[in-house]
């Protein structure tokens, strides 16, 4: 039990890298919406070169940030060996093509722009949660190790030839060499042809 709950545990990298995360995406949403109320003349800025600086440091410490915990959770999948889908979902997928289009492809109305940007740094959050859920439950409940040894190839093919009735691949297996097992018929005719060559 006490080693069940050690491999439960997600890393404490990683988990700081996440909270980086979250905590940059946030900020990230909080500044586009201030600046889309801004924009729309909904909000007057308290000081004009303070939003600029946070518009500036903000996207990029986000982006370092989700490069590092991406970093981090494929190498926390290679060295668990669980499978890539499980940190693929939707929401990380569309948040960061969303912020990516914002900064390629602005929209007409910059309070648009800016509310795009809001809500690509949302879908990311949600998929770094989700990413976060699933592992935790991957770990938590990790695939039973099978003890059998794999088996080598061509007996993996024979015994799903057997069971599709498929017929079986045409390498010489050692019972072939046996005349013991061959058919009678398959016999006689050997040594009929072996007479008639004189062998």
């Amino acid at each position: 039990m006490s080693a069940r709950a050690q491999v439960a545990t997600l890393p404490p990298r990683w988990q700081a890298a996440l909270w980086a995360l979250l905590a940059l995406a946030a900020l990230f949403a909080g500044l586009s919406l201030v600046r889309a109320a801004i924009v729309a003349d909904l909000v007057t800025p308290p000081s004009s070169q303070a939003v600029t600086v946070l518009s500036i440091a903000v996207p990029l410490a986000l982006f370092f940030a989700f490069l590092a915990w991406s970093g981090l959770t494929k190498r926390f999948v290679d060295s668990h060996q669980c499978p890539v889908a499980i940190v693929r979902n939707w929401a990380v997928t569309c948040g960061g093509l969303t912020l990516f289009l914002s900064y390629l492809l602005p929209m007409k109305t910059p309070a648009g722009f800016h509310l795009a940007r809001a809500a690509g740094a949302i879908l990311l959050i949600i998929g770094a949660l989700i990413t976060r859920s699933r592992l935790g439950r991957w770990l938590a409940n990790p695939p039973a190790a099978t003890d059998d040894p794999p088996r080598s190839q061509p007996q993996q093919l024979r015994s799903r030839a057997q069971i599709v009735g498929v017929p079986l691949p045409a390498e010489p297996q050692p019972e072939d060499w046996n005349a013991s097992l061959w058919d009678p018929e398959v016999q006689e005719d050997i040594e009929r042809r072996r007479r008639r060559g004189g062998v």
